[in-house]
């Protein structure tokens, strides 16, 4: 019993909720009166859960026990050396209403998709897939006879995507749905099934075209702040947990990873003397190499250094009460970090913003692409909609000695060519985010050096 409180205190759990649980896990050692290693994480702990089941306790008080109960199961599989226990999926849940051959094709399609993720991802994405797909099957096979894969036709589809529109769901949401069901019919079609080829050629809704929003550089700067001060608190909770967030905010805002990458990072992908991460089986299963800023590396290597050893997941980077992190978690951080300053920074921004930066610095945009990991170069400069001010660099270097080469004789272009170089980098500055006391200072530099022209 002590030895599981110092484990909760050693993750970081607040005292409340530390008594908590040790109050349900007290009271279950109690009853099951055997030693931890005969002490079975599921039948035993679910005897135990009915227990409190039956007395008069209220709700919150009901959720807390569960909650203990699931931890004292965490840390008897520690304890005892098995593997920790892996998420259910609620198939009955999903697959309701959904005839047995098709619900039986379903897990087939399901399963040959899981082959492609990694073990960590495989419960997430089952129900990312999952979820969309039942949904469309579940109204198809309520308004239509679907009895083989040939069923499926177009004018289902239209049938369908009319009632969803009229339901006013989105467009983004629809165009989800026909790509899980086009991944469907290409499962049956590749087990030599009979499908309608009409379905394949069905496309999805016109959108506008997504563009990334990446954040000002006063909030990048000012949210790095709150999180290092965090992680220079005197609480020894607090401070562990800020040197964790601020090696992976960095790690996305200089490294450009996405939250995935930085939650499955894995300590034998760090190459401390090469300064770069191998990110494997990203999106789209490719590897790549990142690099490490100077400033990511020292973060990293302070929190790995307050963290220490971790038990359960030897291997893992980033770990938060004992399990590795999840997208969810770096959402709700930056959030938090946020209402201290008032500012909306989402982890995917600080991608966005990672690309920006780059090819605003003068990156290569084929150097940026390879480094985001992007299939097609048009997506990296999506991502970086500031992009327009590299352009105008180029714009105005070009024109200036167009200009030059039209007014002047060829004897004075090179005595100007510097000086309209310069004006051009003080315009491309221009057109990024900057503070208004550098739009001044830029300016004046800009005035000055068309008074050194004439």
């Amino acid at each position: 019993y002590a030895s599981f409180r110092d484990w909760l205190k050693d993750s970081g759990y607040s005292r409340s909720a530390l008594n908590l649980y040790s109050v349900a896990v007290r009271q279950t050692i109690g009853l099951l009166d055997k030693p931890y290693w005969q002490i079975d994480p599921e039948s035993d702990l679910q005897k135990a859960e009915a227990y409190f089941m039956q007395r008069s306790l209220t709700e919150g008080t009901q959720s807390c026990y569960h909650k203990g109960l699931s931890k004292l199961g965490e840390y008897i599989r520690l304890r005892n050396h098995k593997p920790l226990r892996t998420p259910q999926v609620n198939w009955e849940r999903y697959l309701e209403a959904i005839p047995a051959w098709l619900q039986e094709d379903v897990r087939g399609h399901i399963r040959t998709c899981s082959w492609n993720w990694k073990p960590e991802h495989q419960h997430r994405r089952t129900l990312e897939r999952l979820s969309p797909l039942c949904r469309a099957l579940r109204w198809i096979v309520a308004h239509f006879p679907i009895e083989a894969p040939a069923d499926l036709t177009p004018q289902v589809w239209f049938a369908y995507l009319d009632a969803r529109l009229t339901a006013g769901i989105n467009s983004s949401t629809v165009n989800g749905d026909l790509f899980s069901l086009k991944s469907l019919v290409y499962y049956w079609q590749d087990q030599q099934r009979p499908v309608c080829e009409r379905f394949l050629l069905l496309d999805p809704i016109k959108q506008e075209k997504y563009l990334p929003k990446d954040a000002p550089l006063e909030q990048l700067r000012e949210l790095i702040q709150i999180i290092q001060a965090e992680a220079a608190s005197t609480h020894v909770s607090q401070r562990r947990m800020g040197r964790m967030d601020l090696a992976w905010a960095l790690l996305m805002l200089h490294a450009g990873l996405r939250t995935a990458e930085v939650c499955s990072l894995r300590l034998g992908d760090i190459d401390w003397e090469r300064r770069r991460l191998r990110i494997e089986q990203a999106k789209g299963m490719k590897d790549r190499y990142v690099y490490l800023s100077q400033e990511a590396m020292e973060a990293l290597h302070s929190y790995l250094e307050l963290r220490g050893p971790a038990d359960a997941l030897p291997e893992q980077v980033f770990i938060f009460r004992h399990c590795p992190l999840t997208p969810s978690y770096c959402y709700m951080r930056l959030r938090t970090y946020g209402k201290r300053g008032k500012l909306h920074i989402t982890p995917h921004q600080l991608r966005h913003s990672c690309a920006t930066l780059l090819l605003n610095a003068g990156a290569p945009i084929l150097s940026v692409q390879t480094l985001l990991g992007h299939k097609w170069v048009d997506t990296t400069l999506g991502y970086a909609r500031l992009y327009d001010g590299t352009v105008a660099a180029d714009y105005y270097t070009a024109m200036h000695g167009v200009e030059l080469r039209l007014a002047l004789p060829e004897d004075q272009l090179s005595q100007s060519t510097g000086l309209g170089h310069l004006l051009a980098l003080v315009d491309a500055l221009r057109q990024t985010s900057l503070s208004e006391a550098q739009l001044a200072t830029l300016r004046l530099l800009r005035t000055e050096l068309l008074t050194l022209g004439e």
